[in-house]
């Protein structure tokens, strides 16, 4: 090939390469300012709602005297059912229930599409918390929202300053201690559901209680219930698509303060 017709090949092939170059540039730009937006939507989203439930910054304040407004709540979404927080965390949540399991994994409260998703009810599950065990599940976003702060409660010290999950529903208000946390898989003997007899589901706690990435002395007898949260977990990889992280807690009611 003479060395004028090679020259202008290369002119070609590094004009090609550059408008490559350029093009994984733009898109990689757009995908950036899309995951921006949608940040940015959420966290207004989460903000207006956080207006209307108005905890207080010290949960422990919180007893059955202390009412969230759901019916303002269910005005933005009539499938708010309850709000869940945990010290220590940015988890601070309305919960939603949808017809399935799927919708509210790209749906926010207001029912916008979003890959963050919402905080929502298993489908299944009685909204009033009846359920021997009412799971709830949150995507692990990776810039520490939704429930991806779920996996701080893998260091020990950490439990040992914030040992509770606190539930409000428009029936009443719940302390709950937390009994074990774990990693596991999507559709491990974790996610069964179903429990009618305590006799069946006293091996389920013996079971998660073995599980626990470490000891915790909380008792579970008859007649309790639990929740359990789960979200993803990417401690094997990006790519590990069935990991999970799951924390229990035991539904208690809170008292109400003495007045002095």
């Amino acid at each position: 090939m003479p060395k004028k017709l090679d020259k202008v090949w290369k002119k070609r092939l590094y004009a090609c390469m550059l408008v490559a170059a350029l093009g994984v540039f733009v898109f990689s730009g757009y995908q950036l300012y899309r995951i921006y937006v949608a940040n940015h939507e959420e966290k207004q989203e989460v903000k207006s709602l956080d207006d209307i439930a108005k905890l207080p910054k010290d949960l422990e304040k919180i007893d059955e005297n202390f009412k969230i407004d759901f019916k303002k709540l269910q005005k933005v979404n009539p499938d708010i059912k309850a709000w869940i927080a945990i010290p220590g965390t940015n988890i601070s949540y309305a919960v939603v229930q949808g017809k399935d399991n799927e919708y509210y994994l790209n749906h926010t409260y207001k029912k916008a599409e979003n890959y963050a998703g919402a905080i929502f009810l298993d489908y299944r599950a009685n909204p009033d918390f009846q359920d021997l065990n009412t799971f709830i599940y949150g995507h692990n976003v990776k810039h520490g929202t939704m429930f991806a702060e779920l996996e701080k409660f893998k260091k020990e010290d950490f439990y040992n300053k914030h040992r509770y999950v606190y539930l409000m529903t428009a029936e009443g208000n719940y302390k709950c201690p937390i009994i074990s946390m774990y990693s596991t898989v999507d559709g491990s003997d974790t996610y069964i559901m179903g429990y009618t007899s305590w006799t069946s589901f006293s091996s389920y706690i013996d079971m998660i209680k073995q599980n626990a990435d470490f000891k915790i002395d909380v008792p579970v007898q008859e007649g309790d219930k639990i929740i359990t949260l789960s979200t993803c977990s990417y401690e094997d990889g990006p790519d590990i698509s069935d990991k999970r992280y799951v924390l229990h807690a035991l539904i208690q009611k809170v008292e109400a303060k003495e007045q002095s």
